[in-house]
């Protein structure tokens, strides 16, 4: 089946609106979460059957700019695995280079290993993966990645790793390291987001909080995105990220508006032009 044909599938749909409901765009993204998670379900009936099971490796490398969705997605494919009870505990443990490097000699081996027992039997998310790796010098961030590479084979049946950055530090990373590379099958891209998607972000964004608002607002926020787009701004960069920051400045600049002008308690949900902060 081709893209179009599994996106206009009535299982993808019961699927997405399952997980990823507040997701805007990345469907080819999403399609290859469905894809495993279909081959985990048909799994599940061969062994019914009777068949062998067959062995998945499910680590992950999310390449892609800050704010096109790499954590959000990890947190909503962490909930899909627990869902599919594939792991023993099925909880998402979320760090940082500084939660697995030491200052010392001895202290990363301990940090890392200390973080991987604690993520065995969920996934465990390591947001800006490339900074372990050095490289104009060796350093303790190369010791970690030895650390890991040797945990994930140990415990392929009982842990997922994601690995999330920059695509060109990341890949910088996986070629200094063959052996992580290889225990990393699933390689996923993540697009910025065009001008469109942004505005669609936007407007989710507020309708989850529960916010109405007026076309006056929307049409002042489509103007405003296209103003940065002339001037190749770097916000843009940003991405959803960048959406959302606007999102809670203007939430913030409406609520002050109406806790000093009580008799407007009836808008208290309702965002207006005069909201926008920029």
């Amino acid at each position: 089946m081709n893209s179009w044909e599994i996106i206009s599938h009535k299982e993808y749909k019961q699927f997405k609106e399952k997980y990823f409901e507040d997701i805007v765009g990345l469907d080819k993204i999403i399609v290859t979460f469905f894809e495993i998670y279909a081959s985990i379900e048909m799994r599940k009936q061969r062994i019914k059957r009777g068949y062998p099971p067959t062995k998945q490796t499910l680590n992950m490398v999310f390449m892609g700019n800050p704010g096109t969705g790499k954590t959000t997605i990890a947190r909503k494919v962490a909930r899909m695995f627990n869902d599919l009870k594939i792991l023993s505990k099925g909880h998402l443990r979320e760090i940082d280079r500084s939660d697995l490097v030491g200052e010392y000699v001895g202290q990363t081996s301990i940090k890392t290993k200390t973080i991987l027992e604690e993520a065995k039997g969920g996934v465990l998310f390591i947001d800006e993966a490339y900074s372990l790796y050095n490289e104009d010098y060796t350093d303790f961030g190369s010791e970690a990645i030895d650390i890991i590479v040797k945990f994930v084979e140990d415990n392929n049946d009982d842990l997922i790793v994601i690995l999330a950055g920059y695509e060109d530090k990341i890949m910088k990373m996986l070629n200094y390291s063959r052996g992580l590379e290889s225990r990393f099958p699933i390689k996923i891209t993540f697009p910025d987001y065009n001008l469109d998607e942004l505005k669609e972000i936007f407007k989710t964004t507020l309708k989850i909080r529960g916010y109405s608002f007026t076309k006056a607002l929307e049409k002042r926020f489509s103007d405003y995105l296209h103003e940065l787009a002339k001037t190749n701004n770097k916000e843009l960069d940003f991405n959803g990220r960048f959406v959302r920051n606007i999102c809670e400045e203007m939430i913030r600049k409406h609520d002050l508006k109406i806790y000093l002008n009580q008799e407007q308690i009836d808008k208290l949900m309702i965002l207006d032009i005069d909201d926008f902060p920029k």
